[in-house]
């Protein structure tokens, strides 16, 4: 059974994301996010604001979107709602789980976020600043600027808008760390937290983080955001005061496994 808040995060996420990727929505649950420039399997997924009676049904429909772009097919299937029936599919079908992404959300008692006093934090609000943004961005993910024209598209979609906030924050005139703030009804979305590889361990995430917190409540908003666990990164954030609100399976597609 999805929790209220569920689908409200859910959709939160798609929002973000489809700056990104193409979106296709096969049914007012199911989408399939693709793009044509970015290769990794987060770029290229499919799963459900809810998953309800029939989902499984749309498995077949979400294979011939990626097929179509010659991609291996990625689910992400929030674990608490996943039914015996949809679970045969998927095993039918050749799935299994590769990973698992935490859903977070503020905890009930005040967050502990560690303070880089030194950090000052600006919001990108023109077109022609995005590059600092960027390059923060791709060091702490890619470790060079190799997806740089796609990145820059996405945030160019995005700088200035209502929905999205970019903030950067900077130590002596440098960016040194980069976060995205994006609003759907009560939820404001954390997304892209990244600290330049040399800054790491001087609570730069921290501190933008915190701000991220009295902004989304100074909004009344419910500040979120979703980690990997595989980036082992989620110990951080529930020392910071988060906590998971729900999991979500990634779940890909072995053609080798499939049972006729």
């Amino acid at each position: 059974m999805a929790d209220s808040n569920d689908r409200e995060y859910e959709s939160n996420e798609v929002s973000w994301w489809s700056n990104w990727a193409q979106t296709t929505w096969l049914s007012p649950n199911a989408y399939v996010l693709l793009s044509q420039e970015f290769d990794e399997y987060f770029f290229n997924r499919a799963g459900f604001l809810e998953i309800i009676g029939g989902s499984r049904k749309l498995i077949g429909p979400m294979e011939s979107e990626f097929e179509a772009r010659k991609r291996t097919p990625h689910l992400f299937l929030q674990s608490g709602q996943l039914d015996a029936p949809l679970l045969r599919a998927l095993e039918k079908q050749g799935y299994r789980i590769v990973d698992q992404m935490s859903v977070m959300e503020i905890g009930e008692e005040e967050p502990s976020f560690e303070i880089n006093p030194d950090l000052k934090i600006e919001e990108v609000t023109e077109k022609e600043r995005v590059g600092d943004w960027a390059d923060v961005y791709l060091d702490a993910f890619y470790g060079e600027s190799v997806q740089l024209k796609p990145v820059m598209g996405a945030l160019r979609r995005v700088v200035g808008t209502k929905e999205s906030t970019l903030l950067v924050g900077t130590i002596g005139g440098r960016p040194v760390g980069v976060l995205a703030l994006h609003r759907t009804g009560k939820v404001c979305g954390v997304y892209c937290v990244g600290t330049r590889r040399d800054w790491r361990g001087k609570h730069i995430a921290s501190t933008l983080l915190d701000f991220s917190h009295k902004q989304a409540v100074e909004e009344g908003r419910r500040l979120i955001l979703q980690t990997i666990l595989s980036d082992s990164v989620e110990g951080l954030y529930l020392k910071l005061g988060f906590r998971r609100a729900y999991m979500k399976d990634l779940f890909v597609k072995d053609p080798r496994r499939t049972l006729k």
